[in-house]
């Protein structure tokens, strides 16, 4: 990534003609493997094309300003799941702040967690609580306002602030809190995705007598475990990271650093899901020709990004294969 800023442009834009003489290009990252690839239409078929290809076969040099356009349009591929010519680059690569909005209801939940944190540090037994039924019944208790107004006089003479100045803490909270919304954002967002996870379960128990489909989605459901156990380590890897609130707030850059780095990730990684998502979110669990074409989709959609390398093996060699093949038919 660029460390300047003003090296950055607005939006994706190439000199050479082939990225406007064809509808439908765009960048994405292959999981698997994490290349970039350009996937570009070409009649019936779509040729995905690794960007080193592309380099070679256009004849860019490093320097050249497609070349650094390219480069550039890698990094961002570090923040969302694709890019087109004439997108603008996302804010992450500039400043750091995200480049998606959250509501009034993450920005709300993640601060109250943060002071009710401060509480329970007072009264020497920090805790995290994330439940937004429970979050929001402790802080509209009268007694508990004032045991947060409390909490933040002690923690201003913890960090070295006059007690009397306990609205810097407020300011420290309500900075790392709206870095944390997002975080609360993506765990609603994982919550929707889950759902993927509960419908193979549920199928599984209706397609026990089905040889064949149970195999399947034992297939499915084993592939499913990889990414839902990744997320579910991430977040809780970050509450461990966050969970000692005084820690936090004297490290401010280090911790907004770092939940970045998580919320970047976690974003990327969790919009792949929303379409397989909202295709079992309207899908009943039942037998039917529906669930077993979706139940298909999802291991494909599984497949691609997280099956086991010795089983991926033969299947990366004929997708390399067809990348070359597809890349011959573009420059031949």
């Amino acid at each position: 990534m660029s460390d300047n800023e003003s090296e950055i442009p607005e939006q994706i834009v190439f000199q050479s003609k082939l990225f406007t003489s064809v509808d439908g290009i765009y960048f994405y990252k292959d999981d698997i493997n994490g290349d970039i690839l350009m996937s570009m239409p070409m009649g019936n078929k779509i040729a995905n094309i690794t960007l080193s290809t592309l380099q070679g076969e256009l004849q860019l040099s490093d320097d050249a300003p497609d070349a650094k356009m390219l480069c550039l349009v890698q990094d961002a591929l570090e923040y969302v799941q694709a890019l087109k010519v004439g997108d603008p680059f996302p804010n992450e690569m500039k400043t750091g702040a995200a480049s998606w909005d959250v509501g009034e209801k993450h920005l709300a939940a993640a601060k109250a967690r943060l002071s009710l944190q401060l509480v329970s540090w007072m009264s020497g037994d920090e805790e995290v609580i994330h439940d937004s039924t429970q979050l929001q019944m402790i802080a509209d208790d009268p007694s508990m306002k004032e045991k947060i107004n409390a909490a933040f006089g002690e923690a201003a003479e913890k960090l070295g602030i006059d007690r009397e100045n306990r609205e810097e803490v407020v300011s420290l909270i309500d900075g790392i809190g709206t870095e944390l919304a997002y975080v609360e954002a993506l765990r609603d967002d994982f919550v929707f995705i889950s759902v993927v996870e509960t419908r193979i379960a549920e199928l599984r128990e209706i397609y026990r007598s089905d040889h064949a489909m149970t195999e399947t989605i034992t297939q499915v459901q084993k592939l499913c475990s990889i990414p839902m156990a990744q997320f579910r380590n991430q977040f809780d890897e970050l509450d461990a990271q966050t969970g000692e609130i005084i820690a936090v707030l004297k490290n401010m850059a280090s911790q907004v650093k770092y939940i970045r780095n998580i919320r970047n990730d976690l974003f990327r990684r969790i919009g792949a899901w929303n379409d397989i998502a909202e295709s079992w979110t309207k899908t009943p669990a039942k037998r039917s020709r529906q669930c077993e074409t979706l139940m298909q989709e999802t291991y494909h959609f599984l497949a691609q990004r997280f099956l086991p390398q010795k089983e991926w093996e033969l299947f990366s060699k004929s997708q390399e294969n067809s990348r070359k093949n597809a890349a011959e038919n573009v420059w031949g």
